[in-house]
C-alpha cells in the first residue's frame, strides 16, 4: 500500500480567479501547498491535478509532478480522482486530497489523516475538521460540520450549524480541506451522481453522505488559514511569515 497526496488546482475559481498562483511570502500559494505536503512522512507521491497550462508551467519550475485533467471537472475531489485514474494508482492505496488553497497545511495534518483512515476500517473517506471561531462560524466561505459521537459526519453546511439552543454545549467545527480517501472508493465516488443538497450547498463531500456513505471526522488542533477570497490572502501571508515551517523549504 502506498500513500499519495493529490492537490487540485484551477485558475477559474469563481470567488478568486487565479488563486493558485497568488503570491504569499515570495512563492505561489500552490507551491507552498506542494512543498509543505511533500514534507509529510511515508508519502510515495505528491501531484498537482489541474486543467490549466499556466498552473502546469508554474509547477514545472519547482519540479512538481502535474497531471492534466478535463477542464469540465469542477469539483476538486473529482479532479484528483481523474488524475489518480490516469496515474493508475492501485485500489489498496490511500489518496489524500489537499486543497490548493490551504497554504499553511502542516505535514502532521496529512499524517494524521492517513493514520485515522487506516485505523477506521468502516470508513472509506474522511476530512480533517477544526474548531471554528465565531467569525468563521458565520462565514459562508467556511464549511461547518456536524458529527456524532462515533466521529461520523452527519451533515456539512455553509450555514452556522448546529444551532446552539443550549449554549453550554457549544459545538462549532469547520472543515479543513485535507481529505483521505481509500483509492478504490475515490473512483466509486467519481462515478456518483450529485444530489440535491450538494448542489444547494456547493459542498462536494455531501455527495458521499447523500449516497449513504460514511465520512470520518478527523479532529485537528492545528490552526489553518484557508484562502477563499482576495481578502484572505493578506491574513495568510501574516500567518505564513510567523510559521515554523517556512524556512525549511
Amino acid at each position: 500500500m502506498r500513500i499519495h497526496v493529490g492537490i487540485p488546482a484551477r485558475m477559474g475559481a469563481s470567488r478568486f480567479p487565479g488563486k493558485p498562483l497568488a503570491r504569499i511570502a515570495g512563492k505561489s500559494m500552490l507551491e507552498h501547498v506542494y512543498r509543505r505536503s511533500s514534507l509529510a512522512k511515508n508519502i510515495s507521491s505528491v501531484f498537482i491535478a489541474t486543467c490549466d497550462n499556466e498552473i502546469a508551467d508554474s509547477a514545472a519550475q519547482y519540479g512538481a509532478q502535474v497531471v492534466m485533467t478535463d477542464p469540465k471537472i469542477m469539483r476538486p475531489g473529482l479532479r484528483v480522482a481523474a488524475a489518480a485514474k490516469t496515474m493508475k494508482i492501485k485500489d489498496e492505496d490511500i489518496v489524500v486530497i489537499v486543497q490548493g488553497d490551504e497554504p499553511l497545511v502542516h505535514p502532521e495534518m496529512i499524517e494524521s489523516a492517513v493514520s485515522e483512515i487506516l485505523a477506521n476500517e468502516g470508513f472509506n473517506l474522511g476530512t480533517l475538521i477544526g474548531r471554528a471561531t465565531e467569525e468563521e462560524f458565520l462565514d459562508i466561505n467556511e464549511v461547518k460540520v456536524v458529527f456524532n459521537d462515533k466521529n461520523q459526519i452527519l451533515y456539512m453546511s455553509r450555514s452556522p450549524i448546529p444551532f446552539e439552543m443550549n449554549t453550554n454545549l457549544t459545538s462549532r467545527y469547520k472543515q479543513v480541506a485535507i481529505m483521505p480517501f481509500r483509492a478504490a472508493y475515490l473512483q466509486r465516488f467519481q462515478a456518483l451522481e450529485p444530489r440535491k443538497n450538494e448542489l444547494i450547498e456547493s459542498i462536494e463531500l455531501i455527495r458521499a453522505i447523500e449516497n449513504g456513505d460514511k465520512v470520518l471526522a478527523i479532529i485537528t488542533n492545528r490552526s489553518n488559514v484557508s484562502v477563499d477570497t482576495p481578502e484572505g490572502l493578506a491574513e495568510a501571508e501574516l500567518a505564513m511569515l510567523k510559521d515554523e515551517l517556512l524556512g525549511s523549504y
